[in-house]
């Protein structure tokens, strides 16, 4: 395996995740139902859910941005991985929105459900 295969596996997994975040915001937007698997903690029951609808609106654009921007950020990282291209500064501007996009949707997630359950 060459250097970089490490940063390949996790750049497609980040990719991957944003993707699987987008979908299940697509499902949760198309049938007005909380998907189990859709971000929640072990210990909360998307049954037990007070107001689906209204969690739906509290987090749904926030999950998307949050889908969108793993996937766009591992992307890009990927490509630079695959192609052997490394762009300093791409590569830091991407891992930072990444981050920081990571403890803005924990934090709106923990609060919506706080709210909701």
């Amino acid at each position: 395996m060459s250097d970089n295969s490490f940063y390949i596996i996790i750049d497609f997994f980040v990719a991957a995740c944003g993707v699987y975040v987008v979908v299940q915001y697509l499902l949760m937007i198309k049938t007005g139902k909380i998907r189990q698997n859709a971000l929640l903690p072990k210990d909360i029951s998307a049954d037990h859910c007070r107001d689906a609808e209204g969690y739906i609106k509290a987090i749904g654009v926030k999950q998307l941005v949050f889908g969108l921007a793993a996937t766009i950020c591992g992307t890009i990282s990927l490509v630079q991985d695959l192609m052997g291209v490394y762009n300093m500064y791409l590569s830091l501007a991407s891992m930072v929105v990444f981050l920081v996009l990571c403890v803005w949707y924990g934090r709106a997630s923990k609060k919506a459900i706080e709210q909701f359950w």
